[in-house]
């Protein structure tokens, strides 16, 4: 295959422009994405690329999967909007209903949508304070919250992003939020978790409103697997003590670790808050604020917002969340886990890579350093200017790589794609 540049002209055309016209932000990827089918992205300039990250769990379905399409082209003929907060449609009311029947989260329960997994988690804190104000009296102001964790990045949850403190948190909270802010070691799954035990006995519960905590997994500070042991210490401790358990499922919902809701991996886990965000718009801007009925706001307008519940995303939600049941189902996305977990481990033979770890389709490489992590990443994409795909990663934490594949991916497509990674490895040591 002749040597095509990468990136190309058509995508330095769009490079040039977002430096010039667009803000700061997260931007490190050379891959102009022009289109996209299963887990084929091309970019405009044509090359071809393997998505290994699905936009850290968006696209767990693919790109572009025939019945979300279906479903988005039906609705867009009928309502594109109205505001739902104004008024309930049906498909927000449908969507409201599967996930507040189907949730681990204790029964009665009631959901709020909102536009991203930030607003779920702010809109989370809300209702827990909001809820202690009327049964605390202000009483417990505390948090609790783990290191190297991700919640989101506005306003109401900086607090809970400890994955890189100095850049996302630090800037930007008050005195007030630090010192009523308490950071546990996160008990990665195979690691002593003493040192955890030791600081939660240490505290004053009755000082804390809430606990949020990434389930089961921790994405972005470095797809971190929790001990189920570790788990159920929190959880019965905190339960106990009166603090609201928020689980945090954003990126692990929706197939991602092999259930619907994440933390439902755990049976025995019944959450007082549940968040989601990510695939369960199937590419649309989604969040979904999922609780205990006893917690629900007193009064109308303490919280709301125009475009949560969106008649063509909560629509899409529901085609989501079939079409993922019938992927589990059938056992298809087990199969894509077990292939994975077994070449993934394969890697631990590289020098370069100190840690393989994850669950489900949501996995880490750890590298030795931060720039031969970045330089797999820059080589990944740059292979499609040689070879008949490149690849499509995305970092987690300081030295780590995600491998979080849809749940369509073929065979092929897989093999490829770490085959490609082997080699790619290969040339750094």
């Amino acid at each position: 295959m002749a040597e095509k540049p990468f990136p190309g002209l058509a995508a330095e055309g769009v490079l040039d422009l977002a430096k010039k016209y667009y803000a700061t932000t997260t931007m490190g990827s050379k891959i102009v994405a022009e289109s996209g089918s299963g887990a084929i992205v091309t970019d405009r300039d044509g090359h071809k690329f393997i998505d290994l990250h699905c936009d850290a769990g968006v696209n767990n379905l693919g790109h572009c999967h025939p019945t979300i399409v279906a479903t988005v082209m039906n609705q867009l003929e009928t309502l594109i909007f109205a505001e739902n907060h104004n008024g309930p449609n049906y498909w927000a009311m449908c969507l409201a209903m599967e996930l507040a029947t189907k949730s681990p989260v204790r029964k009665p329960s009631k959901v709020f949508f909102s536009n991203s997994g930030a607003e779920a988690n702010e809109a989370a804190r809300k209702l827990c304070e909001a809820h202690r104000k009327i049964t605390d009296g202000n009483g417990r102001k505390k948090a609790i919250y783990f290191r190297y964790g991700f919640a989101g990045r506005t306003r109401g949850v900086i607090a809970a992003t400890s994955s890189r403190p100095a850049v996302q948190r630090d800037p930007f909270w008050d005195f007030n939020e630090k010192i009523n802010s308490t950071y546990l070691p996160y008990p990665r799954v195979g690691e002593d978790w003493s040192q955890l035990k030791k600081e939660l006995d240490a505290l004053d519960l009755r000082e804390y409103d809430r606990l949020l905590m990434e389930l089961p997994c921790q994405g972005e500070g470095g797809i971190n697997p929790v001990d189920e042991n570790a788990l159920k210490y929190i959880y019965e401790l905190t339960q106990e003590a009166g603090v609201i358990f928020i689980s945090d499922c954003v990126q692990t919902g929706v197939g991602r670790v092999g259930t619907i809701f994440g933390c439902d991996v755990f049976p025995w886990l019944k959450p007082d808050i549940l968040t989601m965000g990510k695939a369960l718009g199937g590419g649309f801007p989604v969040g979904a604020t999922i609780f205990r009925g006893s917690l629900d706001w007193e009064h109308q307008g303490m919280h709301s917002n125009t475009f949560g519940g969106h008649p063509l995303i909560s629509r899409v939600g529901l085609a989501v969340l079939e079409e993922t049941k019938k992927l589990l189902d059938s056992g298809a996305a087990k199969d894509i886990e077990f292939f994975l977990d077994y070449a993934l481990r394969l890697f631990l033979k590289h020098d370069a890579i100190t840690d393989i770890r994850g669950r489900g389709l949501m996995w880490a490489i750890e590298f030795k350093t931060p720039t031969l992590r970045d330089k797999v990443i820059e080589l990944a994409e740059s292979a499609a200017s040689e070879g008949e795909y490149g690849l499509r990663l995305l970092g987690a934490g300081s030295k780590s790589i995600r491998i979080m594949p849809s749940m369509v991916i073929s065979r092929y497509d897989l093999h490829y794609a770490m085959d490609l990674l082997h080699k790619i490895i290969k040339t750094l040591v």
